[in-house]
């Protein structure tokens, strides 16, 4: 048993452990991973459709691991197809396509059960922020999804 007497803790450093001890927890939880298809068409001019898992590096930046999928391209059109596996806990980027005014991008949150549920639209600063927060363990998952 580790023995630490809180008393003697500052504010700050309490809320410190705090986030240390839910960001351990969190870590610690089974990761299960899910396998999901993709597909979408779009014109490459506008965008070209994928999927990435978002991670942050170790200097703090928000970074892109993109999935491998087959490219298929026809006449101003190129689909996008194949599977990506994620665990509970992931946040994916999924991107449909795009206009010439619109990218059409969302984030989703891998659920325990392997939902894929919607947390953050490309356009939304504070839904974006709040992601980020979860991907460096400032919040937990609860918090993102609340």
């Amino acid at each position: 048993m580790i023995n630490i007497n809180l008393k003697n803790l500052s504010n700050e450093e309490l809320q410190e452990l705090l986030n240390s001890i839910k960001k351990e927890l969190e870590e610690r939880k089974p990761k299960t991973e899910f396998t999901f298809d993709f597909e979408a068409t779009n014109d490459p001019r506008k965008g070209i459709p994928y999927v990435a898992r978002l991670f942050i590096d170790d200097s703090g930046k928000l970074q892109r691991q993109f999935f491998n999928m087959s490219k298929n391209y026809g006449k101003k059109e190129v689909t996008i197809s194949g599977k990506y596996t994620a665990k509970a806990g992931d946040i994916i980027e999924i991107r449909t396509g795009g206009s010439w005014k619109n990218d059409y991008r969302a984030w989703y949150y891998i659920s325990e059960n392997g939902e894929q549920l919607h947390v953050a639209d490309i356009n939304n600063s504070q839904e974006k922020a709040k992601v980020e927060k979860y991907l460096k363990g400032e919040i937990t998952a609860k918090e993102l999804l609340e």
